[in-house]
This record gives C-alpha cells, structure tokens and sequence, in this order.
C-alpha cells in the first residue's frame, strides 16, 4: 500500500470517528414535553405532592416551597428525592409510577423563577381540567 493510500485511509477513518462523536454522539439536554409537564402538574396536584409543598403559596406550609427548584435542582436530584426521600420527606418511588415520576420531574424542573405566575400557571390550567 501506498503512503498516500494510507494517509487518505487514516484521513477517512478519522472523519468518521469525528463524525460518529461530534455529531451522532451530542449529549442532548433534556426537554421535556408541554403535555409531561401538565402531566406532572396534575400529579402534583393529585398525589400528595400538594399537601406539603406549596408552590408561589398555593399548596401546603410543612415542606419547602418548590417555586423555583428547577433552577436550584438538576432533574436527576429531583428523581432521587422524590423516589428515595429524605430530609423528612417521605419516598414516593413505591407510590408513584416510572411515569408519574417522569411527569413530574418534568414539572418541577419547569419551575424556574419566583416571579407570578411561574409554573404555578400549571397548576391552575390543571386544576381546571
């Protein structure tokens, strides 16, 4: 084999290995759908969620208000803390379903500032459904 047989072979090998990484392989963020996050608004509404927390005052005083916990939680720490518990809450892994789960994660990362009405909008589009 020629060395410029073996140079272009490199070359192409390279290409696809950048292709296949750079662009196949984009980490995706994560968005979740309008319908998931009315979903979870409905679930938090229905499921218990609501009886603690409040979010922007509408809901209960024992737990911490959630109105802005998708800016200070990622996704992930919100599943766990609603699947595993802690810090007096109680897990709801064994309650709720990998869906709702979903659904609601999907949700509570929706609710991103402390301004009216924020994702509190939800809760009252859901509640009326």
């Amino acid at each position: 084999m020629s060395f410029f047989r073996s140079v272009v072979y490199t070359s192409i090998v390279f290409l696809a290995c950048f292709v296949f990484f750079i662009v196949v392989k984009k980490p995706v963020a994560h968005a979740s759908s309008g319908d998931a996050r009315e979903r979870g608004a409905i679930d938090f509404q229905t499921k218990g969620c609501e009886r603690c927390h409040s979010i922007s005052g509408i809901g209960g005083d024992r737990a911490p208000d959630l109105e802005n916990v998708g800016s200070r939680r990622t996704g992930h720490q919100i599943k766990l803390q609603v699947v595993h518990g802690g810090h007096g809450m109680p897990p709801f892994g064994g309650v709720l379903t990998k869906n709702e789960v979903k659904d609601l994660v999907s949700f509570l990362t929706s609710c991103r500032t402390d301004k009216a009405p924020g994702c509190r909008q939800l809760l009252t589009a859901s509640a009326s459904q």
